[in-house]
């Protein structure tokens, strides 16, 4: 399912929008190939200051 796209200028004022329909068409006649990866290739989980921490290493206790 698509959404509808508002492409703005850095003015902030409306240049384009794009119709669900038309993400759509776009979307299944170029194909996944053409899909950016958003993912974090270096990062093997969440880090800080490049400390790998456990899950439950900050878990509050009860009381």
């Amino acid at each position: 399912m698509f959404y509808e796209v508002k492409i703005f200028d850095a003015k902030g004022e409306l240049k384009k929008v794009l119709s669900p329909k038309k993400l759509s068409n776009r979307f299944w006649k170029k194909g996944e190939q053409n899909l950016i990866d958003f993912t974090d290739k270096e990062s093997s989980g969440p880090t800080i200051d490049n400390k790998v921490y456990n899950k439950d290493e900050f878990q509050l206790e009860d009381s």
